[in-house]
């Protein structure tokens, strides 16, 4: 039986905790929890370039392995898109969209896999691949579960990438003081990804870079970074004549 509760209670302490060891936790909860044989997640910085955080087994690292070496399967899709890829049978469809992916991953055991994008706005930072041995698509409650999962993978990559506190806030945005050890400022935080990936698309830069302008920006104007990511996400301020 799927334990959503469970599993977004356990998400909930992943993320208030962070750390290196949080894609594991992520991917280990998403098995335990829901119908999955497997899971991998992976750091994405373009369709060609990756780096795997945590696999559960040889069979995830296979598959991650395989696609960014083809350059095609359901990981380069869901970057690129940035949107979930999910195949119930791999026998059935996936043929026509990635032929030697498929040809190759039914060589496995795997034969369901849902992809999911880990991105906020325009930031995409990487994909959790959720594998499962036997055809059929997860049902709804589960797919808002392992996009749960997604979101939880979102947080922790981008603390860990750049931008976290020594505390794990974000310049300023207190991850303390909410109830039962919580966050209380869960949208301050979204706002200043949201802030960082439209300016990403306005300077044409990477979320390292755009993050980097707009703790500048507030400190020159002797700003917090929350106040400069809410006007930039109220199109108030552009970053397009900013340098890096």
């Amino acid at each position: 039986m799927t334990e959503l509760p469970a599993l977004e209670q356990v998400l909930r302490e992943i993320v208030a905790e962070g750390g290196a060891d949080a894609p594991r936790r992520i991917c280990q909860a998403c098995m335990a929890a829901l119908p999955l044989d497997r899971a991998a997640l992976a750091l994405m910085t373009a369709p060609d370039q990756q780096e795997r955080l945590w696999a559960s087994d040889e069979v995830a690292r296979k598959l991650d392995d395989l696609q960014f070496s083809l350059g095609e399967g359901p990981c380069v899709e869901a970057f690129v898109d940035r949107r979930p890829v999910l195949v119930a049978d791999l026998t059935e469809h996936a043929h026509s969209r990635w032929p030697v992916f498929a040809a190759a991953a039914l060589r496995t055991p795997v034969r369901a896999l849902f992809v999911l994008p880990v991105h906020a706005g325009a930031i995409t930072v990487g994909v959790l691949d959720l594998y499962r041995d036997s055809p059929g698509m997860l049902e709804p409650d589960e797919l808002t579960g392992a996009l749960r999962a997604a979101d939880a993978a979102m947080w922790t990559l981008l603390g860990l990438l750049d931008g976290v506190t020594g505390d794990g806030g974000v310049d300023g945005v207190s991850r303390s003081g909410g109830k039962d050890g919580h966050p209380e400022s869960e949208l301050h935080r979204l706002e200043v990804y949201q802030a960082t990936g439209m300016i990403v698309e306005q300077m044409q830069v990477s979320p390292k870079v755009a993050l980097s302008a707009l703790r500048a920006h507030a400190f020159a104007r002797g700003q917090t970074i929350l106040e400069v990511a809410h006007e930039v996400v109220g199109r108030r301020l552009r970053f397009d004549e900013e340098k890096p």
